[in-house]
């Protein structure tokens, strides 16, 4: 397991890490396929499936829209209402201790997230996480861009940045970029399934992850 204690700049997702929104999420996704007229799933029996991304999750419940991007869509509505319907994601409880400790040891954090941008400074806000985060990326369909051009204008190696999630996907874009790939298991792929894609890193929570910074 690789020792963090020279990592500067933290670039983290945030669902499945800072926030948990799977119930928020689950109620998303099953507006959207009944909409297309499939009938809903239980939570019970949707959890095991969110190692599917949405546009995985649709396809697999029988959705074969061929405009993924339209699906995308129809479920980035839905959560919209979802939320102001009151069904809300919430901060996971170590989240502010983590990015205090980072920011008291001197390191920066900024989140790229698929989500709208005016989302997560929303929750940040309301989770009082939002002082912390140096940068909001939001709309972000392919996270390694977003993560090449933070380092493009910032002056660091990249063997002092690292980026989290909660996904094997998030661990594909640390790769994909040469930052150090930090997985942690909080969110919506199993432990199982992120040790199995090999990360520099694999932590059960932001509290673990700590020990090794």
């Amino acid at each position: 397991m690789k020792k963090l204690t020279d990592t500067r700049l933290w670039i983290s997702d945030w669902s499945g890490v800072m926030s948990d929104d799977r119930l928020p999420v689950y109620e998303a996704n099953m507006r959207v396929v009944e909409r297309h007229g499939i009938k809903r799933i239980s939570f019970a029996e949707w959890l095991p499936r969110t190692q599917l991304g949405a546009r995985e999750l649709f396809a697999h419940m029988g959705l074969t829209e061929e405009n993924g991007d339209m699906l995308f869509e129809e479920y980035r509505d839905a959560l919209s209402a979802v939320r102001s319907e009151g069904i809300h994601p919430v901060v996971y409880a170590d989240a502010l201790f983590f990015m205090q400790a980072i920011g008291a040891r001197g390191g920066e954090i900024i989140v790229v997230s698929t989500h709208p941008k005016d989302h997560l400074m929303k929750e940040a806000q309301e989770y009082g996480l939002f002082p912390h985060v140096s940068q909001f990326i939001g709309d972000s369909k392919d996270k390694v861009p977003a993560i090449e051009e933070i380092l493009s204008v910032k002056d660091i190696a990249h063997s002092a940045v690292a980026y989290m999630g909660d996904t094997i996907y998030d661990i594909h874009a640390a790769k994909a970029v040469g930052v150090t790939s930090v997985a942690v298991a909080t969110g919506y792929h199993t432990k199982e399934r992120l040790l199995a894609e090999q990360p520099n890193v694999l932590a059960g929570s932001l509290s673990e992850l700590l020990v090794l910074v």
